[in-house]
């Protein structure tokens, strides 16, 4: 394994056992779009970036299980 593998799976691990939420990935979104974008999500303006986040999800788990179906 090499140590960016390596990072990734421990990206992955870290992510589980802090209990990460959808709505933990939908701030992280908001915060690399910038701080306006931030201050709106802490405001309660959340859908887009919820749904961005909902996505991101349903694609990484479709890309999983093809991955999983070729092995």
């Amino acid at each position: 394994m090499s140590i960016i593998q390596f990072r990734r799976a421990k990206l992955l691990q870290d992510a589980k056992l802090s209990g990460v939420t959808v709505p933990d990935i939908a701030r992280a979104l908001a915060t690399m779009d910038g701080v306006q974008s931030l201050s709106r999500f802490d405001e309660g303006f959340t859908s887009d970036h919820l749904n961005k986040a909902e996505a991101l999800l349903d694609l990484a788990i479709e890309c999983a299980l093809e991955r999983r179906r070729d092995h």
